[in-house]
């Protein structure tokens, strides 16, 4: 009887230590099949650009914006705030014209109205809707005798404007008295303003600019060099 049950323990574990193995290659493979992960969080530019490339692209891009907006700044004088719009007198478009059917000489110039709120203000309280538009007024004004006309407006969406403006045209009937402190009183003043700053930039005799038009060569002469002809 002990013999039997010597044998039958001894055959019991003779069969244990043969399955260890086993068990163990079992393990190793299933640690095996399971790759490291690895984790990278750069984008491709960064394989390639050093840090100081991505520091000279992004200087680049704050200097071509910022010349963008002097730029603009230079072209655009602020001239009020009305009816959720910001007014800029466009001075690159502000000019002496002939006024038509006459010698007089009138101011021709443009008005640009802005949303005052930036596109991320409105989007915060519900008030934008894509795409943002502005609109461009057209003026004539006559220093001569202090009024205004206008002639069109244009509403741009989402990009550059025409070159389709189709305005109501010059009509003598169409000349407005100012009114003070008006949206019409500022664009008089600033446009004036705008042409008396473009003649001190230039040459007297090459930009004969006077309070009611042009001046002829007689009157240039008289201003700047005080000479009686």
């Amino acid at each position: 009887m002990k013999h039997t049950v010597f044998r039958t323990l001894l055959a019991m574990g003779i069969a244990a230590s043969l399955s260890l193995p086993t068990a163990f290659a079992s393990e190793e493979t299933a640690s095996s099949a399971q790759p490291e992960e690895i984790s990278d969080t750069s984008t491709a530019d960064d394989w390639f650009a050093t840090p100081e490339e991505t520091e000279k692209m992004v200087n680049e891009t704050k200097e071509e914006t910022k010349e963008r907006k002097d730029k603009e700044d230079a072209r655009y004088t602020f001239l009020l705030s009305d009816s959720g719009y910001d007014y800029y007198l466009d001075g690159r478009a502000t000019h002496w014209v002939q006024i038509p059917h006459g010698d007089e000489q009138i101011l021709d110039t443009w008005v640009k109205l802005l949303p005052s709120k930036s596109e991320d203000e409105a989007a915060a309280d519900g008030s934008y809707s894509y795409p943002q538009k502005y609109y461009l007024a057209h003026y004539y004004v006559r220093p001569k005798t202090q009024q205004i006309q206008f002639l069109s407006e244009l509403e741009v969406t989402g990009g550059r404007p025409d070159n389709t403006v189709q305005g109501r045209g010059y009509n003598t009937q169409n000349w407005e008295y100012l009114t003070p402190d008006s949206i019409e009183d500022e664009i008089y003043h600033k446009a004036l303003e705008q042409v008396k700053k473009q003649r001190t930039k230039k040459n007297p005799l090459t930009a004969l600019t006077g309070d009611h038009g042009p001046k002829n060569l007689r009157d240039a002469l008289e201003e700047y060099f005080r000479i009686a002809l």
